[in-house]
């Protein structure tokens, strides 16, 4: 009986010793910021046109849209870029003696390559030409293309922020990495970000205007830059 038990004791030591460790894990964030010069402008022109006759005021607003188009052709803007935004007529505006009156708006987005000549261009012609009742904002923003780029940029910076934290940690708890597991952003499989960006290129505008005038602030300083961020987990496999 003594022997019987011995030999089993002896077995299950045996099997133990056989059985693989189990490797641990690491989980690592790696975070990564750039701030990149915008080089998409969407341009919004308004125009709005007040009168006590909806006919006329509808007049006023087809002419005083022509005006800018015939500048749009003129300054070499691609028709193709410009599009309608919104187009209406609102009879329950009053003006200061309480009287209705017409209110006519039209405006029109027109989407361009970023080029600050444009811009002062632009700008420059609303405020000394002959326009009326017209306002110009614009809104700056990566193309597709130019956004693809920043997004591998900034998965690469990503990814080595979150190898050094990984060795950093693996150096402190005596530990080495084996390899990665898994990698993931947002929750999210990295490998389905791949073909997520889809763009369609834009034309570029060549402003021409022959008269003189004041420059705008587009002549003497850049647009703000837009910062674009990433963040994406790494499980490494560690062991001894």
């Amino acid at each position: 009986m003594k022997k019987h038990l011995c030999l089993f004791l002896l077995l299950a030591a045996t099997a133990f010793a056989q059985t693989p460790k189990q490797n641990g894990e690491l989980t690592a964030e790696g975070m990564s910021s750039i701030k990149v010069k915008p080089d998409v402008v969407k341009l919004t022109i308004s125009v709005s046109k007040l009168n006590d006759s909806e006919k006329n005021a509808l007049k006023e607003l087809n002419e005083e849209v022509a005006k800018l188009e015939g500048f749009f052709t003129k300054a070499g803007l691609p028709k193709e870029n410009i599009k309608i935004a919104g187009y209406n007529i609102n009879d329950n505006y009053r003006d200061e003696k309480d009287k209705k009156v017409y209110q006519a708006n039209n405006s029109l987005n027109i989407e361009i390559k970023l080029d600050n000549r444009v811009l002062d261009a632009l700008y420059g012609e609303l405020n000394t030409g002959n326009y009326k009742d017209v306002s110009l904002d614009y809104e700056t923003s990566l193309s597709g293309e130019l956004q693809k780029k920043v997004r591998a940029n900034l998965l690469d910076k990503a990814i080595a922020d979150a190898r050094q934290k990984a060795d950093a940690i693996a150096k402190s708890l005596e530990v080495k990495i084996l390899g990665i597991k898994h990698v993931s952003k947002y929750g999210r499989d990295i490998v389905a970000m791949a073909n997520e960006v889809k763009y369609q290129p834009l034309a570029a505008a060549s402003m021409q205007v022959e008269a003189p005038r004041p420059a705008t602030v587009f002549a003497k300083y850049e647009v703000q830059e837009i910062e674009e961020t990433e963040q994406i987990t790494i499980i490494y496999e560690i062991g001894k």
